[in-house]
């Protein structure tokens, strides 16, 4: 049991201390006064004594209890709050991956590629601190002007990368080096027209962005661009790609700022869009909730982080709503629980998939387009380790993208603030193909059993239940579904995730340190029926 819990419990003994004392005083005080009073008096005294019994009784029932519950309330309106991207939970591949020279990450092997093909459909964004340093070379062996400290990126491995994204089913948004700079502080966009040229020759589709968290750049390469000056690049950027027929309609998403944890970075967003923000498809910001160097495991699990997320998306529609008749969807578009490449033994295990479901069902909630998780591959983040097998949140990920519509369903909340729920129309699945289907799925983060309330919304009796766990402690690798390790098969083939089918009641429990997917079948949110 935790401290809080403890002395909870301590002050409520306490107070019924307190209460069992008053009411004794009380009851000797009466016993005096009816003592010869006969059996009349007799029942009078008992029902004295009852009075304020029943009272304790329902002073603990009510403290006792109330303290555990959460209850979510489900809008059944006929419109969905939002509608997210097809591609809402995307992936992100480390630029780190080219500047090691793809290292452990075989683009021809079939496992890799069946393990990110289970996670389609999906945008890949390549992109990272690194992006920055990249240039594209048709050759092994070309030297480009002034790029003598840059990585390569050859054209052989560029298009190992783009068929492995075809094999895998998803769609590269590619980042381009920004700080490939004229004296007079404008882009050069010589390198990005070589890469456009062999990419439109050889049809590949392809999405475009332009730098990495740019309002960074003095800290991390001591080199500073203006962000006036980098929407006007993005203007000039977009015009460019216009001119390539096979890139006319492709996506251009920026800026990618960090988190808009200061005036400068808030300002710095403000003069990009102010410049540029009719040349972008979408508008991207990067958010972590701490740095994985220092963090501690406790920190995972602290509802404080997880409302933090909240108010890095308001800081960011601050920032929007002062651009007149801006309607550009926003993206996350680089995340995970920790920056510095996650937490070592922590962000791969259980523990941090707390976060990244919470992360999903807030994001949508607020109206978040696109989710970029980085990174597919490589780091403490990772969805799959080194030799291609699935950390817990790829898994998440998976049942997340079989059980989880896009379609956001209005909801509000109250009571234990380490239970967190959010609720979308259902996807398509054979065992509830009729019918308005709804999942309502999230976390409890109390070492107890939760205790949930769905209040307003009317469905069948039966309720598809799919509960995460971690194999034994939240430090683990493995996952079980409704108490059954999750394991692929000799082929790296999904197994079947089968529900437990509950009934429903008016109070529904959640497993202690748990995920929860909870699927209601024919109810009454019409939106849902479609």
């Amino acid at each position: 049991m935790k401290i809080g819990e403890t002395q909870r419990i301590l002050k409520l003994h306490c107070a019924t201390c307190r209460m069992l004392s008053q009411v004794g005083t009380y009851v000797k005080t009466k016993v005096k006064q009816i003592r010869q009073g006969g059996a009349i008096s007799c029942l009078y005294l008992t029902i004295l004594c009852l009075v304020p019994l029943v009272g304790i009784a329902i002073f603990l029932r009510v403290h006792m209890s109330n303290a555990e519950y959460y209850t979510i309330y489900i809008d059944t309106q006929d419109e969905a709050s939002y509608v997210v991207n097809e591609y809402y939970l995307s992936l992100g591949l480390d630029s780190t991956i080219i500047t090691d020279g793809f290292r452990h990450f075989n683009m021809s092997d079939i496992n890799l590629i069946k393990m990110i093909k289970h996670l389609s459909p999906a945008y890949l964004r390549v992109g990272g601190n690194q992006a920055d340093q990249i240039v594209f070379s048709k050759t092994e062996d070309s030297l480009i002007e002034n790029t003598s400290d840059a990585y390569v990126l050859t054209a052989s491995d560029w298009t190992k990368l783009y068929h492995l994204s075809k094999e895998a089913n998803v769609t590269i948004i590619y980042d381009l080096n920004s700080l490939l700079r004229y004296d007079n502080g404008t882009w050069c966009s010589e390198n990005a027209r070589e890469m456009l040229e062999f990419s439109q020759e050889n049809n590949f589709s392809v999405n475009w962005e332009l730098g990495n968290e740019p309002n960074s750049y003095p800290k991390k390469f001591n080199a500073l661009v203006n962000a006036s000056q980098l929407g006007t690049d993005y203007i000039f950027l977009r015009e460019l790609l216009n001119t390539y027929p096979l890139y006319t309609n492709s996506s251009l998403i920026g800026p990618s700022v960090t988190r808009l944890s200061t005036k400068y970075i808030e300002e710095y967003l403000l003069k990009f869009l102010e410049a540029g923000y009719k040349a972008i498809t979408a508008m991207t910001f990067h958010q972590y909730y701490f740095s994985g160097v220092n963090v501690t495991w406790e920190e995972f699990i602290d509802p404080e982080n997880f409302d933090y997320l909240e108010s890095c998306i308001n800081a960011v529609k601050s920032v929007t709503s002062l651009i007149e008749d801006f309607d550009k969807p926003i993206w996350l578009g680089e995340t995970a629980t920790a920056w510095h490449g996650g937490a070592p033994d922590m962000s791969d295990r259980f523990l941090g998939s707390f976060l990244w479901i919470d992360k999903l069902g807030l994001s949508a909630k607020m109206a978040i387009d696109v989710v970029v998780r980085q990174s597919i591959f490589k780091g403490d983040y990772a969805l799959i380790n080194n030799t291609y097998y699935p950390n817990p949140d790829w898994w998440l990920s998976v049942l997340y993208k079989k059980l989880v519509g896009r379609k956001v369903i209005t909801t509000k909340s109250e009571g234990n603030a380490k239970i967190r729920l959010y609720a979308h129309c259902a996807k398509y699945n054979e065992l509830w193909k009729d019918g308005a289907t709804v999942v309502v799925f999230g976390v409890n983060i109390n070492d107890y059993k939760g205790l949930v309330q769905v209040k307003e919304l009317h469905s069948g009796s039966e309720i598809y239940s799919y509960s995460l766990k971690a194999n034994d402690t939240l430090f683990s690798q493995f996952v079980q579904l409704n108490g059954k390790l999750l394991e692929l098969d000799s082929n790296m083939d999904l197994p079947t995730f089968q529900p437990n089918v509950v009934h429903r009641q008016d109070i529904m429990e959640i497993d202690p340190m748990s995920i929860i997917f909870w699927v209601f079948t024919n109810t009454d949110v019409n939106v849902c029926s479609s």
